[in-house]
């Protein structure tokens, strides 16, 4: 398989699957009531914390043509638009949903404006979202769901696989 610069291959990838990594918006600090009481007793002095790294999401090519754009805890950022839609073209958006990365107005933009993926994964709510594996009533996934237009929402079920086609349209396992 042809590997492009800042791509890797995954081993043993019969048709070599492609990842990528891409930017998040959101901070990455580890949080002070996680650290020894001399490291909280340094940090505390200056109002510092530990920095991970920088925040990501990712982009992974699969050998039928599906693209999922993997978006991490993000808020909303132009790079949507240019690296993941106009470059990448991703067809298949896996969406995390924690309330920190955003409010569901900002991301049904993303999605709707700036990605236009033909699909969405819900995934990583912090909140119940589900009751008997239906879409319960109220939660942000569901006012999410209500307010995307174009992309079709899918939820993150447990045991459940779900099967894209190379144009990011739900198969199997909806």
């Amino acid at each position: 398989a042809t590997v492009w610069p800042g791509w890797e291959t995954v081993p043993d990838a019969a048709q070599g699957v492609q990842i990528t990594i891409v930017y998040a918006s959101h901070a990455n600090n580890v949080p002070l009531a996680l650290l020894s009481e001399a490291h909280r007793a340094m940090h505390a002095a200056d109002s510092t914390s530990i920095v991970l790294g920088p925040p990501t999401g990712y982009v992974v090519k699969f050998s039928n043509g599906l693209t999922a754009y993997l978006s991490g805890d993000t808020g909303v950022h132009s790079e949507m638009q240019t690296v993941v839609r106009d470059y990448h073209k991703a067809n298949l958006a896996v969406l995390n949903l924690g309330p920190s990365a955003g409010d569901v107005h900002a991301q049904a933009h993303a999605m709707n404006e700036l990605v236009r993926p033909a699909s969405v994964i819900l995934t990583h709510p912090n909140e119940a979202v589900t009751e008997g594996g239906k879409l319960r009533a109220g939660s942000r996934a569901a006012t999410l769901a209500k307010m995307l237009k174009g992309p079709a929402p899918h939820l993150a079920i447990s045991g459940r696989t779900m099967e894209f086609d190379g144009k990011g349209r739900c198969v199997a396992g909806c």
